[in-house]
């Protein structure tokens, strides 16, 4: 080949090549705003994608890439993959903060369980206590006031909202320098929306962080004190009740009736306990009238909390496909307590520690 068909060659494929690469499409860019509320109020703007010109409120921003050991790079909240903007690691740039605190969290004395208090809808519900990470709650709703007790959390803030894993670790390491804090996910719907064109993917998280954690007085409470107590007696036949009753017994006349109910189906019931009432309480606690066998009721817990007396019930059902008795039961127990002068027995359920109910007594 001549020379002269060689250059031409040459020209036509670099022609080619610079047609292609005008024609090839910009990468692909996204926009994650993170409004922190609270310690702060701000929204964290990362970017990430091809650099370049984005038009951006009414003007632009240049993005570019830099190395991670770039100095800007262990900037205060900065992230080593994001873009640089303007030559700065992220946009940082302030924001009214929400009309009502969400959440307050606080300690509580002599223990190492917190008070939660959510004024507004939360989701997860992080704590760092200085040490280690753990998990309050998975979400709250709003006007919620509950006693959580702490569970180990791993990876930090990370799986929170849509934060990346370097996002998460980036806040991290921002508010671990001020010591112990917690952190609360925002619903997506109270986060502001923002447009921004020339972008593949626009996410947002909002976050609300509380570093002054004081101590609540007032919800301390004392340790359980632990009862003396014994179930009298328990059955499956009880009559005349068809649901789910609780009762304290104050008096021997009540003690023979509800006796009766519960051995009403015995030919020869067994003699009425003597009970001191003067020094004992009894409880009846009755399941109702049940479809089938397999349902029970069983206290396995008896304490005063606060001056108050409360029974830890197991509530017990068949499970789906068990063979169990097709004939109608109605389960009952019978349960003495080795103390008296109760008005009301608190009944809860064994099992997530949801109040059942209350046997009050009558006069």
């Amino acid at each position: 080949m001549r020379v002269g068909q060689r250059f031409a060659v040459l020209l036509a494929v670099l022609v080619v090549t610079g047609l292609l690469a005008s024609c090839a499409p910009e990468a692909e860019r996204t926009m994650h705003d993170v409004y922190v509320y609270g310690v702060q109020n701000d929204r964290l703007t990362y970017f990430y994608g091809g650099g370049g010109t984005l038009a951006y409120e009414g003007g632009s921003v240049e993005l570019t890439d830099a190395p991670a050991n770039d100095d800007r790079r262990s900037a205060r909240f900065a992230v080593d993959s994001s873009l640089l903007v303007d030559g700065q690691p992220l946009l940082r740039t302030p924001t009214s903060g929400p009309e009502v605190e969400p959440l307050a969290v606080s300690r509580i004395p002599q223990t190492t369980d917190l008070q939660l208090n959510a004024a507004v809808a939360v989701g997860e519900v992080v704590y760092y206590d200085g040490n280690s990470y753990l998990s309050l709650v998975p979400e709250a709703a709003a006007g919620v006031s509950l006693r959580v007790v702490p569970k180990p959390r791993f990876n930090r803030l990370r799986g929170l909202g849509q934060l990346t894993n370097g996002e998460a670790d980036a806040l991290a390491d921002a508010f671990e320098s001020g010591g112990a804090y917690v952190m609360a996910v925002l619903p997506s719907d109270t986060v502001p929306v923002r447009t921004v064109d020339g972008l593949a993917e626009q996410l947002r998280t909002g976050i609300f962080v509380q570093t002054a954690i004081a101590t609540d007085q007032s919800a301390f409470r004392p340790a359980p004190d632990q009862l003396a107590w014994e179930t009298v007696a328990a059955g499956n036949q009880a009559t005349g009740v068809d649901d789910r009753r609780f009762q304290l017994i104050t008096d021997r006349q009540q003690l023979t009736s509800i006796w009766a109910q519960a051995h009403a189906t015995q030919l020869q019931p067994p003699s009425t306990p003597r009970v001191d009432f003067s020094r004992e309480t009894l409880i009846a606690i009755f399941l109702g009238q049940q479809r089938s066998g397999g349902y029970g009721v069983e206290v396995v817990r008896v304490s005063e909390e606060g001056g108050e007396l409360y029974l830890d019930v197991r509530f017990t059902e068949p499970a789906a496909g068990a063979i169990t008795s097709q004939a109608l039961t109605s389960p009952w127990t019978l349960v003495r307590v080795l103390r008296g002068g109760y008005q009301v027995a608190w009944i809860r359920n064994a099992a997530d520690g949801s109040l059942a109910g209350a046997a009050r007594a009558t006069f």
